[in-house]
């Protein structure tokens, strides 16, 4: 993950739901603090990189996901 990146989270984290869209701050080790739009605030979460998938990565594996339900429903 690189400063910039807008990424999602993979998971709940810090009381953030997973699917939320944020923005990489900050990189340091595994941890990544990302900046996320909550209402009308900014709110900042702590996450490990393995929390997070980058935006372009997330969406094709929602529809990739959506695909799958729709051949075995």
């Amino acid at each position: 993950m690189d400063v910039g990146e807008t990424v999602v989270l993979v998971f709940d984290v810090d009381g953030m739901p997973a699917g939320k869209e944020g923005l990489v701050m900050m990189v340091r080790d595994e941890m990544l603090l990302i900046g996320c739009r909550s209402g009308h605030r900014l709110e900042f979460v702590l996450a490990r990189s393995w929390e997070v998938l980058p935006e372009p990565k997330w969406r094709r594996l929602g529809k990739r996901v959506a695909q799958q339900q729709g051949i075995t429903s």
